[in-house]
């Protein structure tokens, strides 16, 4: 293998639904086929944990999850407690038990949250970092088996306002999250790290600039926008700004307006129907010891209907199929939202979805006024529109956006690997010059 076709470094796109890696060679950035079959550019960011010390990400932790999820150790036979009451478990109840399996997802979400450390489940701290490592750490598995080195250098997208960020301490908590990011990469192997916001990712990774460009990123937990001027001499990025209004955020006002009170859910105490809009807040009602005691108190179909979704292995697939019905409302001006285990039937219609997330993409709208702000140039004066993230087929939102632009400056970009390959082009960028690729 000759110099010339080492990898310089890698760059990681750690997503709230899909991740990605990029591999930056001194000539070119590739974005890494992903799984077993090569098929996909994306890996779920799914991590699940086994009580027994197995991690898995992406495919593998839903599958590996599905066939054992179900299998529980009670309390009384837990080797944690060997005397039936002194053990360090955080779980341990007489009488009680738990899954010997969990399956999370939405960790991003987490990276920001000064007040949330982590989770423990088996007497056993998960700090958000080694959560969100195993996630990095497969990617740079298979980067490092494609490439057949170990590379110890990445560049790590972020948005540009954390979703969980504390609003009267964002300083802080934008730390902590780089913090935790650093710790990740680190746990996985790698020695250097580099961080860019997603949209200015987004808009490097274009092969030519001409005038004024912004990247608009709407992905599974953020809305980003960064704003490229070429118009004076050299490119670069003179506006960035960010919300937390992402896909799943919109699934959440799916569940809370249409498919709870369908359900009868909203009979429930208001925090806990609140908490399960998506399935990054049940994540945390399962791991709640608290929570059968007040469902037994709810009693009833809506008890029968949160103990299957919590505590018989319905979550992932029910949140899949709210995800599923979002993204039919893209093609179809009706959809069915059918999910048999739990008895759910229900029709769903654009023009209602649209008129339920009409204050969501309103701040999504203030934020790219805000980019644009910052930057100085007016919607006029932008010359091409690059859209990427997977929530950016939502026609209602491409129709503000052609109402601010014009819709012939739109230009669609993947969904899922524009902000990865500019982040391996930032990659390329930072380590061309050094002496020797980032390689062993």
């Amino acid at each position: 293998m000759t110099t010339r076709s080492l990898p310089l470094g890698y760059g990681i796109d750690f997503g709230t639904s899909n991740s990605a890696v990029s591999i930056a060679y001194a000539d070119r950035v590739e974005v890494l086929p992903l799984g077993a079959s090569r098929s996909s550019s994306t890996l779920p960011s799914f991590i699940y944990l086994h009580r027994a010390g197995k991690r898995a990400a992406g495919d593998e932790a839903v599958k590996t999850f599905l066939k054992s999820g179900h299998e529980k150790t009670d309390c009384w036979r837990c080797p944690l407690a060997p005397y039936g009451w002194d053990t360090d478990c955080r779980q341990y109840r007489k009488g009680g038990g738990c899954n010997d399996a969990r399956l999370l997802s939405g960790v991003k979400h987490e990276l920001a949250k000064l007040g949330f450390a982590g989770t423990n489940s088996w007497a056993t701290n998960f700090s958000v970092g080694s959560l969100v490592s195993v996630v990095i750490k497969r990617l740079k598995d298979e980067a490092d088996d494609a490439t057949g080195t170990t590379v110890h250098r990445v560049v790590i997208g972020h948005p540009v306002n954390f979703a969980g960020a504390d609003p009267h301490n964002r300083a802080a908590s934008e730390a902590e999250a780089f913090r935790r990011l650093e710790e990740a990469a680190r746990a996985a192997g790698f020695m250097e790290v580099a961080f860019l916001a997603e949209p200015t990712a987004a808009v490097i990774g274009e092969a030519e600039h001409h005038g004024v460009e912004i990247a608009v990123d709407f992905g599974g937990g953020t809305f980003d926008v960064a704003v490229m001027d070429a118009r004076h001499g050299e490119p670069r990025v003179t506006g960035t700004a960010g919300v937390a209004v992402g896909g799943e955020l919109l699934d959440g006002v799916m569940f809370e307006t249409t498919i709870g009170p369908a359900l009868g859910l909203d009979v429930l105490p208001n925090w806990l129907f609140n908490e399960l809009r998506t399935a990054s807040s049940v994540r945390l009602l399962m791991a709640d010891p608290g929570i059968p005691a007040i469902l037994a108190r709810v009693g009833g179909q809506p008890e029968e209907l949160v103990q299957a979704l919590l505590y018989d292995g319905h979550a992932y697939d029910f949140y899949k199929a709210i995800e599923s019905a979002k993204i039919a409302l893209s093609d179809s001006e009706t959809t069915h939202l059918e999910y048999e285990p739990l008895d759910l039937r229900l029709e769903l219609r654009r023009s209602a979805f649209e008129a339920m997330i009409r204050p969501e993409l309103d701040l999504v709208r203030q934020t790219i006024a805000e980019a644009l702000h910052e930057a100085g140039v007016t919607p006029s004066e932008v010359g091409r529109v690059l859209v990427t993230g997977g929530s950016g087929y939502i026609p209602v939102f491409r129709r503000d956006l052609a109402e601010t632009f014009g819709a012939e400056r739109l230009v669609q970009r993947d969904a899922f690997t524009a902000v990865v390959h500019g982040l391996g082009v930032r990659a390329q960028q930072l380590w061309l010059e050094t002496s020797t690729p980032a390689a062993r």
